[in-house]
């Protein structure tokens, strides 16, 4: 019988990438902010410029829930990383999207910054959770 990956392991992955992502988003976020990319004049929330702890939160409970996805999908199927990473960029392709289409007057520099956030939010999962795979293997 195969050794399934157990949820501790999961959610410690996941928990790993979800820091990992806010230090890089938030390094990220303080760079291009100070680079007048990211402008306090775009608002991705009415009336609010976007500030660290949307971006913080941004990176660690995708992490947590996209963790938690894992574990069932894991539990319930046979191929489930190899599953996971293919609804994991799909998902992502389609979140590239986002913030062209729902960020009123959005500049394209803007929302690039935000991608490559969630391209690194998808990658760090990614990552974590495929070296937890390949150490149980």
């Amino acid at each position: 019988m195969e050794t399934k990956l157990t949820f501790k392991q999961i959610i410690t992955a996941g928990l790993i990438a979800g820091g990992a992502s806010a230090i890089f988003n938030a390094i990220l976020f303080y760079t291009f902010h100070a680079a007048r990319v990211l402008v306090d004049t775009i608002h991705i929330q009415p009336n609010t410029p976007l500030t660290i702890a949307p971006i913080v939160i941004s990176s660690i409970l995708p992490s947590i829930i996209g963790s938690i996805v894992f574990y069932f999908i894991e539990k319930y199927t046979s191929n489930g990383f190899k599953i996971f990473r293919i609804v994991s960029i799909v998902l992502v392709a389609l979140s590239l999207i986002s913030p062209f289409t729902n960020i009123p007057n959005v500049t394209f520099g803007y929302a690039m910054v935000l991608n490559v956030m969630h391209i690194i939010v998808a990658g760090e999962l990614l990552y974590f959770i495929g070296k937890k795979v390949k150490a149980k293997a």
